[in-house]
Formats: structure tokens, sequence, C-alpha cells
């Protein structure tokens, strides 16, 4: 019981710190994609194809390459999860960024405010309530997704399941999948 209590502390952390490691990585790549903060229609382009390109590759294809690259455990199942919600937290970011009205931002530059104050004063409070959100949402996502990424060996209680449906301990799958 207490191994398996444990797994599933283990599955819930690689989906949190994925999860994290991909927002904190997704924000400045959502501000260069939003077309009403980069005015660089290449810097835009490239950025949003970037996260195109990342959020088109599924969570179980970037666990199998990164359990190639860093072997098998909870460490390529964080980097799995962190690679695939890179792009999808990107793009929502960006386009909740670019969803703003811009009066606030009017506002700050009103009262003096330069760029960055406009971004910091102006725009950051009006995301910062659907960007954190969204986090909430994938982190609650990938609990599921870092069960299956375990089946492949990226850790959690995948890999237990895995095991015990192999010998057809079937009661102790039963019992493993409500937990």
């Amino acid at each position: 019981f207490l191994l398996f209590v444990q797994a599933l502390g283990e599955t819930v952390a690689i989906a949190a710190l994925g999860t994290v490691l991909a927002a904190i990585l997704a924000l400045p790549f959502g501000f260069l994609a939003a077309k009403n903060i980069v005015a660089n229609r290449i810097v835009h382009f490239l950025s949003r194809r970037l996260l195109d390109t990342l959020r088109g590759v599924d969570t179980l294809i970037w666990a199998l390459l990164w359990i190639t690259v860093v072997g098998l455990g909870p460490f390529a199942g964080v980097l799995a999860i962190a690679c695939a919600d890179f792009g999808a937290l990107g793009k929502l970011f960006s386009e909740a960024i670019e969803a703003t009205d811009g009066k606030a931002r009017e506002g700050v530059t009103a009262a003096g405010g330069g760029r960055l104050e406009q971004v910091r004063f102006g725009l950051v409070p009006d995301v910062l309530p659907v960007i954190a959100s969204q986090v909430l949402y994938f982190i609650e996502s990938n609990t599921r997704s870092a069960t299956i990424i375990g089946i492949v060996g990226a850790g959690g209680v995948g890999s237990y399941l895995t095991e015990l449906i192999r010998v057809l301990e079937l009661k102790q799958v039963a019992f493993l999948i409500l937990m």
C-alpha cells in the first residue's frame, strides 16, 4: 500500500513539476507570439511556428525521446510533460495576451509609464488569472498523462500498473486505479 502511495505521489509530482517548468518557459514565448506585444512579424511568426511544432508532438512521444536521452525514471517524465505543454501553454498564453482590451495599458501610458510598465502594470494583471487557471488545469490533466507515460518507463504509478497487468494481478490493478 505504501509503495503505491509513494508511486502516486511521484506521478503527481511529475505532473506538477513538468507543468510548472513548461509554464515558466512558455510565458516569455507567449509574449513573443502575441501580435499586440511584438510588432516584428518575423519574431511573431517564428515563435508561433516553434510553439506549433512543439505542441504537435504527443506527450508519449516526448517520453520515449527523453527516456532514450536521460534514461528511465521520473526525470524523463518531467521533461516529456514540460516539452509537450510548452507549446500548448505558450499558444494559450499568447491568445490570452492578445485578448486583452488594452485600456489598462493606455492608462499606464497616460500616467507616464514606458513599454515595460505597460506590460507589468497594464497587461500582466489582466492575463494572470487566465494564465493561472490554465496552469492549474494542465496540472490536473497531466496527472493522467504522467500515469500513461509511466507505462513506458517515465516513472510514477504507470510502471506498477504495467507490471501488475503483465502478471494478471487484476485485484491490485483495480485497487491502484481506484487510488
